[in-house]
């Protein structure tokens, strides 16, 4: 069993009805199979994202720098079906991922949360209880608070916050730095 709190389970929630009739998701992660960490993450699939959701390796190791950080273990990604229930797909079950956490909108004002363990492609359902903050350490988000975050540098918390806070707002892209090009460092010599 999956244990979640309100507020996290809202903000995977709020996403998913604001990024809607697009897919979205994010990372979760915890420990003993009590999620703490949900970072959201905006939809970067290249082509058509009713259909799917994609990450790109940055904010995958974004990401994983997030759990280890916060010294949370990795429980996998989810994502929403927009127009379907909240059941694995055959490309869902093609990432080898131990859980798949799947936001189904069939009913879109009454959406469903559920956890799946994947074991030989076959998925198995894993109950998800959410619980009132009070009853779990949680993971704060806060430049002022320190809890799990404590070994986060508190600019890096910040911008999370920040990227956070705009993923739950909407469905805006973040803007990426651009790389620096400095032509007097290009040589064609071996």
């Amino acid at each position: 069993m999956f244990i979640i709190t309100r507020r996290q389970y809202d903000i995977i929630m709020h996403q998913a009805q604001a990024c809607y009739p697009q897919e979205s998701g994010g990372i979760l992660g915890g420990r003993e199979n009590v999620i703490l960490g949900v970072l959201p993450s905006p939809n970067m699939y290249l082509y058509d994202r009713t259909k799917t959701f994609g990450m790109t390796a940055d904010d995958i190791d974004r990401g994983y720098r997030f759990l280890e950080k916060n010294k949370l273990e990795y429980y996998g990604i989810y994502h929403s079906h927009p127009k379907g229930i909240p059941y694995p797909s055959r490309e869902d079950l093609s990432h080898h991922q131990k859980y798949l956490f799947i936001v189904g909108l069939a009913n879109r004002y009454n959406p469903d949360l559920y956890a799946w363990q994947v074991d030989k492609k076959e998925p198995e359902q894993v109950p998800i209880r959410i619980v009132d903050e009070k009853f779990v350490e949680q993971m704060y988000l806060s430049p002022d608070v320190h809890h799990l975050s404590d070994a986060a540098p508190k600019d890096e918390i910040a911008r999370l916050t920040d990227m956070i806070n705009n993923m739950i707002k909407g469905c805006s892209m973040y803007e990426k730095e651009r790389p620096v090009w400095d032509s007097s460092s290009f040589s064609t010599k071996a």
